[in-house]
C-alpha cells in the first residue's frame, strides 16, 4: 500500500512538473505590457510592449541613442511549434513570427545582460505625437557557454519571466533617456552638438 501510494505521488509530481509550464505567473497575467503565447510545450513570452513620453528628436539622433544603448547582435532564435495556430503554418517561432526566409523581418535586434542572463531581442520604436512605443519580440535567452543560440523565454514562475522584462525595460529606459536629453538639447545650446554617452 506504502508502495502505491509512493508511485501515485511520484507520479502526480511528474505531471505537474510538466504541466506547470502550462500555468502563467500570476505577475504575467496582471501586466498588459507582456504578451505570451502558447508553444507545444509551454507558455512563452511573446512580445513586450512600453509607452514612454514623446520626445521631439531628429532621425540622427535616435539613431546616436540606439547606437550608444543597444549591443547590437545577430539573434539565432530557437523556434518551435504553437500549440493552435490559427491559419499559420506549423514551423513558427514563438512570438508568433514566420520562421522562414521568406519572410522579410525589419526592426533592430540585440542582446542585454540582465541579473546574470543574456537575454535577446528585437526592437521596433514608433514614435507618435502622444508617445514612444517601444515593442519587444522575438525574446530569447542564452544558454549556458556563451552561445549564439537563444532559446524562448518561459512564462512559467520558475522561469523567471518577469525578471526578463525588466531587463527589456531597462533598455527602453536609457533609449527613452537619451532621446530626453538629446530633446532638450535646444539649438544654439551646445555648439559642438549633442552626442549620447552610453
Amino acid at each position: 500500500m506504502n508502495k502505491t501510494w509512493m508511485g501515485a505521488a511520484a507520479l502526480t509530481l511528474m505531471t505537474g512538473c510538466v504541466s506547470g509550464q502550462y500555468i502563467l505567473d500570476d505577475q504575467v497575467t496582471q501586466n498588459r505590457e507582456i504578451h505570451p503565447v502558447q508553444g507545444e510545450d509551454g507558455n512563452y513570452l511573446g512580445s513586450f510592449a512600453l509607452r514612454r513620453p514623446y520626445t521631439e528628436v531628429t532621425p540622427m539622433q535616435l539613431e546616436q541613442c540606439l547606437n550608444a544603448n543597444v549591443d547590437q547582435r545577430q539573434i539565432n532564435l530557437a523556434t518551435g511549434g504553437l500549440r493552435d495556430p490559427i491559419g499559420q503554418s506549423e514551423g513558427m517561432a514563438f512570438n508568433g513570427m514566420s520562421g522562414d526566409d521568406h519572410h522579410v523581418v525589419s526592426g533592430l535586434t540585440g542582446v542585454t545582460h540582465h541579473d546574470g542572463r543574456d537575454l535577446a531581442y528585437r526592437l521596433e520604436i514608433q514614435r507618435l505625437p502622444e508617445a514612444n512605443y517601444y515593442y519587444f519580440d522575438r525574446l530569447g535567452e542564452a544558454g549556458t557557454g556563451g552561445s549564439d543560440q537563444f532559446t524562448p523565454i518561459g512564462a512559467w514562475a520558475g522561469a523567471s519571466p518577469i525578471q526578463a522584462t525588466q531587463g527589456y525595460e531597462a533598455v527602453a529606459e536609457h533609449i527613452q533617456s537619451c532621446l530626453e536629453k538629446a530633446a532638450a538639447n535646444t539649438p544654439g545650446e551646445d555648439p559642438t552638438g549633442w552626442q549620447p554617452k552610453p
